[in-house]
């Protein structure tokens, strides 16, 4: 009768142990800076990013300092900015095409070819204010090798 008593417990430990690490898992590794009443989140859009992937570069835009609560600003965002992808010492100027699906989301395609940090710099005016040259350091890319299988 006891072991009957410690089943549904038992069973909700192990649910709890496994949608625990699911649920405090970022969803994503974008970064969020704010300069007056504007966001900027940028991040990549396939996390993690891995070498010899098609990946791109994703910068999302609101007009207001929380992303979660503010409206985007579509297809103008960046009308007025320049964006840089860094690595080592080399770089290289992005084109953002606007979301057809996803209001103030902008996207650049890029190939990361080497394992580790690429940074974004972006600069210039969104909606009248002034974004200053700004670093966002992007998610490292990886090597495929620990995810090859067989």
């Amino acid at each position: 009768m006891k072991s009957r008593k410690l089943v549904i417990p038992v069973i909700l430990v192990l649910a709890a142990v496994i949608m625990v690490p699911i649920a405090l898992h970022p969803a994503e590794a974008h970064t969020t800076k704010v300069f007056g009443n504007i966001a900027v989140k940028i991040g990549w859009v396939n996390e993690p990013p891995l070498v010899g992937d098609t990946n791109a570069v994703q910068i999302f835009i609101y007009n207001g300092t929380n992303p979660d609560t503010s409206p985007p600003i579509a297809d103008t965002g960046m009308d007025n900015m320049t964006a840089i992808i860094q690595y080592g010492g080399q770089t290289k100027t992005l084109s953002f095409d606007a979301s057809d699906d996803t209001p103030g989301e902008y996207d650049s395609a890029v190939i990361p070819t080497q394992p580790g940090t690429y940074n974004m710099i972006i600069q210039g005016t969104i909606d009248g204010t002034t974004i200053p040259s700004t670093t966002y350091p992007l998610q490292e890319v990886e090597t495929k090798d620990q995810y090859n299988f067989p």
